[in-house]
C-alpha cells in the first residue's frame, strides 16, 4: 500500500495521535467521533515539545479516549436497562419476554455493558468466552475462583475490609458460618466476582495514596493497581451483560438460582457505585433489580397451600418456597441450627438490601416504594392465629420463623422504622395526588399520619435509653456548642460501629421531622421539627462512637440537616469535616451540598415555603439522591 502524506494543516490533536486529518474545522472528524478536545492554532503548543511533555500528554489522549468510550457504553446500556433490563422477565417462561416497565411483548435482545464503577478511563479487555453449558471457563482470566495469587490476595481484602465497610452491620453467628456464602458466590458468579475485585483495587489505591502511604509505595505499584482495577471493571460488566442476556434467553420461569445472582449483581453494582461517589445511574439499576425480583415471585415465590379442613388451597406469597428451590438440597426444609445453603443466603441478603434501597430511594422520588407491597409479607409478623388454621404442623415450624427477613441483620435497621418510613413516603405521594386532583382530604391525612407517628413512638420505646458517650450531660445540645468530640481517625472497623438500637433510634427521630414536614409543610422554625431535630442531633453528637459512624447515616443526617436552625449548620459541617479521607466514601458529600444548597437558598425557600419540602432537598442537586 502507498503511504499517504499528512496534511501539515491538521488539527493539532491528530498530529500529537500521528493520524490524518480532514482539516474540518472547528473540530475535526477524527476527534469528533472519539469525542476528544480537537485543537487548531498558528503556534505549536507548548506540549509538543518532541520530549517527555508530548509523551505525557500523549499518554493523557489515550486515556481521554478510553474515558468517553466508557461513557457511551454505559449510556447504552442504561438506554436497555430503561427498557426493561434487556427484556428480561417472561410471561410464559420463554426467551420472549414482557417489558417490566410497559408490558409490551419483545424479544430479549443484547445488553450493552455498563462502565462506571470508577471515574478513570476504562481499559479494553476481551469479551467473556461465548454460551457454555456452565459458567466455568478455560480462560484463566475470567474464572470465577481467583485465578492468581494477586486474584487471591484481592479477594480477601474484599471479604476482610470492603465488604464489612459498605455493609458495617452485617454480621452473622458461627452456626451461620459468617461470610462463607459469600465466598462461594464469588468463587462461581464471575460477575460478582470482577465487581468485588474492582471494588478490592479501588480500596487499596485509596490506602496507597493516604497520607501515611505515599512516600512508601511506588509509583510503579500504583499504576500498576490502577490497570488491575481497570481490568476487572471490564470483566465484570461483560460478565453481567452475559448474565442478563441468559436470564433474557430462558426467561425467569424455571431458572430462579439464576434470576437471583443477576438480581445480587446489579444490587451489588448499584451499591459500588454509589460507595466511590457515581450515584448517576442508581435509579435505573434499582428499577431493573425491583422489576427483576417481582418477576422471580411471579414464577416462584407464590404457592398454594392445602388447608388443614380440607376445603381447597390457598394461594399466597411464600417466601420460604423461594428459599425452598435454592436450598443445598432443593425442595428439603433446611433443619433449624444449620446454615443457609449460599443461594438461600444470597436471596436473603440481597433481597434485604432492595427492600432498603426502594424505601430510602422513594423519599427523593416523591412515590410509594416499588416493593412496598412485599412488606407485609417478609418484614411485618403475620396473624399466627390465622396461620394456625391453615398451615398443618409441620410446615408451621418453618412458617413460625417470622418476619422472614429482619433487617436488623442486614443493615442494622429494626424492621418497624423501615416499614415507618415507606408508608410516609406513600403519604407524601397520596398528598401530592390528593393536591394536585383538588381532592385532598384533611382528616383523612392527620389520620395516617397519626398511626405512623404511633407506630414510630411505639418503636422508641421498645428501645431503651441510648448510652452517652464519656459522660456528656443529656441535656439537649447548645446550638454554639462547639464540636469537641469528633476528630479524625483512620478508617474504623465495623467492631466500632454503634449499636443496632442507637441506628434505629435515629433513622426513627429523622423519621418523625420527615413525617412531620410531609403533614403540615416545609416550617422549620415550628416546636415539633426543632425538637426532633435537636434530639437527632443530640444523639448523633453524644451516642456516635467514631465520626465515620455518619456513613451509615446519611439519609437522617441530611434531612435533619436542611431543617436545621441557622446558628446550627456549622455543627453538621464541622461533623463531615471530621470523618477525615472517609468523606471520599459513599454519599456524605452529597448530603452536605444539599444542606448548603438548602441553607443558602432560605430565604427564597421562605418565600416559596408551600412549593417545598423534603423531597425537594432530595432532587435540588438537579437529580434525585439516593442517600445511603
Amino acid at each position: 500500500m502507498t503511504s499517504r502524506t499528512r496534511s501539515s494543516g491538521g488539527c493539532w490533536t491528530c498530529r500529537l495521535r500521528r493520524k490524518k486529518c480532514d482539516e474540518t474545522r472547528p473540530v475535526c472528524e477524527a476527534c469528533d467521533a472519539l469525542g476528544i478536545d480537537c485543537l487548531y492554532s498558528e503556534e505549536k503548543p507548548q506540549w509538543m515539545d518532541g520530549g517527555d511533555w508530548q509523551k505525557a500528554r500523549g499518554e493523557w489522549v489515550k486515556q481521554e479516549i478510553k474515558r468517553v468510550a466508557a461513557q457511551r457504553r454505559e449510556k447504552r446500556y442504561m438506554r436497555d436497562l430503561e427498557e426493561g433490563v434487556g427484556g428480561i422477565g417472561a410471561d410464559d417462561g420463554s426467551g420472549v419476554s414482557m417489558e417490566i416497565e410497559t408490558g409490551t411483548a419483545r424479544t430479549g435482545s443484547s445488553t450493552t455493558a455498563s462502565t462506571s464503577i470508577l471515574t478513570p478511563c476504562s481499559s479494553s479487555a476481551s469479551s467473556p468466552p461465548q454460551h457454555q453449558a456452565s459458567n466455568d471457563s478455560p480462560d484463566e482470566d475470567h474464572a470465577g475462583i481467583p485465578a492468581s495469587e494477586s486474584d487471591a490476595h484481592r479477594t480477601m481484602f474484599y471479604l476482610d475490609y470492603v465488604f464489612p465497610f459498605l455493609f458495617p452491620f452485617y454480621c452473622l453467628t458461627l452456626l451461620d458460618f459468617g461470610r462463607g456464602w459469600l465466598l462461594v458466590l464469588l468463587q462461581r458468579n464471575q460477575a460478582l466476582f470482577h465487581v468485588a475485585q474492582t471494588m478490592a483495587g479501588y480500596f487499596y489505591g485509596i490506602v496507597l495514596a493516604s497520607d501515611d502511604n505515599k512516600d512508601d509505595v511506588p509509583e510503579l505499584c500504583k499504576s500498576h493497581n490502577l490497570v488491575a482495577i481497570q481490568r476487572q471493571q471490564e470483566l465484570g460488566l461483560q460478565w453481567l451483560r452475559r448474565a442478563i442476556q441468559d436470564v433474557v434467553d430462558k426467561g425467569v420461569k424455571g431458572h430462579v438460582k439464576e434470576a437471583s445472582e443477576v438480581v445480587a449483581c446489579i444490587v451489588q453494582l448499584l451499591t459500588s457505585e454509589v460507595a466511590v461517589g457515581n450515584s448517576e445511574n442508581w435509579r435505573v439499576h434499582l428499577e431493573a433489580a425491583a422489576g427483576l425480583w417481582e418477576e422471580m415471585w411471579r414464577f416462584h415465590g407464590v404457592g398454594k397451600i392445602p388447608r388443614v379442613d380440607g376445603e381447597g388451597d390457598i394461594e399466597m406469597p411464600c417466601f420460604m418456597m423461594l428459599l425452598l428451590q435454592l436450598g443445598s438440597s432443593p425442595n428439603s426444609w433446611t433443619p433449624r441450627g444449620q446454615p443457609w445453603g449460599a443461594n438461600q443466603a444470597t436471596l436473603r441478603f440481597f433481597s434485604a438490601q432492595l427492600l432498603f434501597l426502594d424505601v430510602v430511594g422513594s423519599t427523593a422520588l416523591e412515590q410509594a416504594p416499588r416493593l412496598q407491597t412485599w412488606h407485609g409479607h417478609l418484614l411485618e409478623v403475620p396473624d399466627m392465629e390465622e396461620i394456625e388454621k391453615v398451615l398443618p404442623a409441620k410446615m408451621r415450624e418453618k412458617e413460625m420463623e417470622v418476619p422472614h427477613l429482619k433487617l436488623v441483620e442486614f443493615i442494622g435497621l429494626e424492621n418497624w422504622v423501615v416499614v415507618a418510613i415507606a408508608e410516609i413516603s406513600a403519604l407524601d405521594a397520596f398528598k401530592k395526588e390528593m393536591k394536585r386532583t383538588s381532592s385532598l382530604s384533611v382528616a383523612q391525612l392527620v389520620s395516617r399520619a397519626a398511626m405512623i407517628e404511633n407506630r414510630i413512638r411505639t418503636g422508641l420505646e421498645g428501645l431503651g435509653q441510648p448510652e452517652v458517650r464519656h459522660g456528656c450531660p443529656s441535656e439537649c445540645l447548645p446550638a454554639d456548642h462547639p464540636l469537641l468530640h469528633f476528630t479524625p481517625q483512620r478508617m474504623s472497623s465495623p467492631h466500632t460501629m454503634h449499636s443496632t438500637a442507637l441506628h434505629t433510634r435515629i433513622w426513627a427521630q429523622a423519621a418523625l421531622t420527615y413525617l412531620q414536614v410531609v403533614v403540615s409543610g416545609w416550617q422549620p422554625a415550628s416546636q415539633e421539627i426543632q425538637n426532633t431535630v435537636t434530639e437527632t442531633l443530640h444523639l448523633m453528637i453524644y451516642c456516635l462512637p467514631v465520626p465515620d459512624s455518619l456513613r451509615a447515616l446519611v439519609w437522617p443526617f441530611t434531612v435533619t440537616g436542611c431543617l436545621a436552625a441557622p446558628e446550627q449548620e456549622q455543627i453538621f459541617r464541622d461533623m463531615a469535616g471530621a470523618m477525615g479521607p472517609l468523606r471520599a466514601f459513599g454519599t456524605i458529600k452529597q448530603g452536605m451540598d444539599i444542606m448548603e444548597h438548602v441553607w443558602s437558598s432560605r430565604a427564597h425557600i421562605e418565600q416559596n415555603a408551600d412549593q417545598w419540602d423534603l423531597a425537594a432537598c432530595l432532587n435540588c442537586l438537579g437529580q434525585p439522591s439516593l442517600l445511603i
